[in-house]
């Protein structure tokens, strides 16, 4: 058993129709890769619906640049209904792909109340949470990078490290995905040892699993998160997923044998996947 438990049916800047036939070359890909199965995990702010809810978040950062920013990102990147692809989604999996249905979901402080209400009236196999925002900064988006040379690197981590405890500790969230997400161009304090404590702490308090995500070998040359995260974890007894964060077809499954051996160098003899929003294990091999 392998299952990616991260993957995008769109690209960031492009708008593909979400349809079986695109899940078909996902599952083609997966196929090759020895991978069983996927989790379709979309982003929220693809959704009619997230941006009507939850419209004018950035606005509480005082910094207007960056809130004009997210607010032009978030009018551009939204491609759809909710309903209709969940509807896509369950239709595929009634068909007897191996499929799973989820969801990335952004954490927004202040906003629980408005996830929680989102989420409410779908039937979710996983449910990721994300720290993509400190503030209005998008800290992971090219667009966004200029803003590192106006703040301090320890505090920003600092920051971002009690944003992913906050998310954790809500428990909306199945799987925290790319932990250390932070390090992504290469800013990273002294001494990264809070950061994985925060998230360490957070999830334990939940139970929520780590993510092992490859998409940080393409972006920096290094799994998300940091193996002393990884090990961190696995003395806390928290499960772990396994994920690609694709969002093109060709990178379903991407590295998967240097995740399990990263994992397996922590300790782990097991990963998991959600069914239901309930945890499901498989040996790593």
């Amino acid at each position: 058993m392998l299952v990616d438990c991260h993957v995008h049916l769109q690209p960031h800047g492009e708008k593909p129709p979400m349809t079986r036939e695109r899940i078909a070359e996902y599952l083609r890909v997966a196929q090759e890769r020895g991978v069983d199965a996927i989790c379709i995990t979309e982003h929220l702010f693809r959704f009619e619906e997230a941006y009507r809810a939850l419209y004018g978040w950035w606005d509480a950062d005082q910094d207007q640049r960056l809130a004009g920013m997210v607010a032009r990102y978030w009018k551009d990147h939204v491609s759809g209904s909710v309903a209709d692809y969940v509807r896509v989604v369950e239709a595929a999996k009634s068909a007897g792909l191996p499929v799973y249905l989820g969801l990335e979901m952004d954490w927004l402080p202040g906003k629980s109340d408005i996830l929680r209400e989102f989420l409410a009236p779908y039937d979710w196999d996983v449910v990721l949470g994300s720290v993509h925002y400190i503030g209005a900064w998008g800290i992971d988006d090219d667009e966004f990078l200029f803003e590192w040379e106006n703040r301090d690197v320890a505090q920003a981590w600092d920051k971002y490290g009690a944003l992913m405890r906050e998310l954790a500790e809500t428990g909306l969230a199945d799987v925290l995905t790319h932990p250390d997400v932070v390090k992504k161009f290469g800013h990273r304090p002294t001494d990264e040892t809070p950061l994985h404590a925060a998230i360490v702490e957070g999830a334990a308090s939940t139970g929520a699993a780590i993510e092992l995500n490859t998409n940080g070998l393409r972006r920096c040359k290094e799994i998300f998160p940091a193996r002393p995260l990884v090990e961190r974890a696995k003395a806390a007894g928290l499960p772990i997923t396994l994920a690609s964060d694709a969002h093109y077809p060709k990178h379903v499954g991407h590295a998967f044998d240097e995740a399990a051996a990263w994992a397996r160098r922590a300790g782990y003899e097991e990963a998991s996947y959600y069914v239901g929003r309930k945890r499901e294990s498989y040996p790593l091999k």
